[in-house]
């Protein structure tokens, strides 16, 4: 009786060991480490057999002629079971098959029945088990070499992913500084520049020498040519660095297109005809940042009239796209008849430092940042922008923002 009750507290403290094991296997499996499992995966069978052996050896010696058959029966399905839950490792799968083995033998031997016949038919189940044992390790193998393989693959995966974010820091980094130093480069050149457009302003207008003037005049549209890239990159690096906040002020458009008419001195000179249409816009005021607005229409026209050939023409139209609950969306186009884009364009002229083609930036020039500019400011303006074109049959960029009332509107029934 105290052998059975010691027995059974063993079998019982030892399958709730098992247990937690497992779950903690299962809920670990990313990280485990397979060396120390397998291991302990082989005690944990050995010890399990041990257990059950030691069992069927107490019934033999306590009471040969009640518990022999069943102990034989009993080490036999041990001896079966345990060919089909094998272990990594050879030598506890060799411990764990000899131990249910010994158990026949003994038995038989106790009962008088271990003969040249049934030590075969034992050896042939030794065997059989064994086999069995081998085939099921092999699946063994395959399901550790898989758990090895997901492993590998997560850990490179993380370490991807810690390099990934190591180079977005750096590069974020490399970017702050390029915008910190392009915003203060463009501050330390503009300053002298504005004093080489001022002396060569004054050279036009003071000197005598006609040589003189036209020498001037050349000075004067470079350096405001420069300063107009200047001016781009500044507001470009301001952009990159999330510094460009809207100032939403009160605006009646008309004094918005009012003061782009300065275009039609530059559309003259070019023989380009330039033509506003923007009738069906409220007279009433509403809210916008009239600066950001006029920064983005004249990227749009000087696109335009860069473009254009002379004897051509560009189109400024303003409408009401939709009324809204407190304001209305207003779309703004820019048509001309030049050069045109091939299709599929379009929407990288809108990427910083991008133009239509290489020839087009060696005949024409510019930056690529002014469309790039525009894009942003309309899209934290609440907006969308776009264009179309074809070759030769000249484009049309056009965008649409929200704007609201700058003041109530009364209700129709007040």
């Amino acid at each position: 009786m105290t052998s059975a009750i010691g027995w059974f507290i063993s079998a019982v403290a030892l399958d709730t060991g098992t247990f937690l094991w497992r779950r903690n296997v299962r809920k670990n499996i990313a990280r485990i480490d397979t060396e120390v499992c397998w291991n302990d995966a082989g005690l944990f069978h050995v010890a399990a057999v041990a257990t059950y052996t030691i069992a069927g050896f107490n019934w033999v010696l306590g009471a040969p002629n009640n518990y022999v058959v069943t102990a034989i029966v009993f080490g036999a399905s041990l001896l079966t079971h345990c060919s089909w839950v094998p272990t990594m490792r050879l030598w506890s799968n060799v411990v764990a098959l000899l131990l249910p083995f010994f158990l026949i033998i003994f038995a038989a031997f106790q009962a008088d029945l271990l003969n040249p016949t049934s030590a075969v038919l034992c050896t042939m189940l030794l065997g059989t088990a064994a086999v069995i044992m081998h085939f099921n390790r092999q699946k063994y193998f395959e399901t550790f070499t898989k758990l090895q393989e997901e492993q590998d693959l997560v850990k490179r995966a993380d370490e991807a992913v810690s390099f990934a974010l190591e180079e977005k820091a750096r590069a974020e980094d490399a970017n702050r500084t390029k915008s910190d130093f392009m915003a203060t480069m463009s501050h330390e050149i503009r300053t002298p520049m504005n004093a080489i457009m001022g002396f060569s302003d004054l050279i036009v207008k003071m000197s005598k020498e006609p040589k003189t003037r036209e020498y001037g005049i050349y000075i004067h549209e470079a350096s405001v040519g420069l300063l107009t890239v200047l001016n781009d990159v500044l507001t470009f690096s301001k952009m990159e660095a999330h510094q460009i906040e809207l100032d939403i002020q009160p605006l009646e458009f008309a004094e918005l297109f009012e003061s782009l008419l300065y275009w039609s001195a530059k559309a003259r000179d070019k023989s380009i005809t330039l033509k506003f249409m923007v009738d069906d816009i409220p007279d009433e005021p509403m809210l916008a940042d009239c600066g950001r607005l006029r920064q983005i229409m004249s990227n749009l026209i000087s696109n335009a009239l860069k473009f254009t050939p002379e004897g051509g023409r560009v189109e400024v139209e303003a409408t009401v796209a939709k009324h809204l609950t407190d304001g209305l969306r207003l779309r703004f186009e820019v048509r001309d008849n030049g050069i045109g884009f091939a299709e599929g364009v379009a929407n990288k002229l809108f990427a910083p430092f991008v133009q239509a083609d290489n020839e087009i930036s060696k005949t024409y020039g510019g930056t690529g940042l002014g469309l790039a500019i525009s894009a942003r400011l309309v899209k934290q303006m609440g907006g969308e922008i776009g264009a179309s074109g074809r070759p030769g049959e000249g484009a049309m960029f056009w965008f649409e923002a929200p704007f609201g009332y700058a003041v109530e509107r009364l209700s129709q029934s007040a």
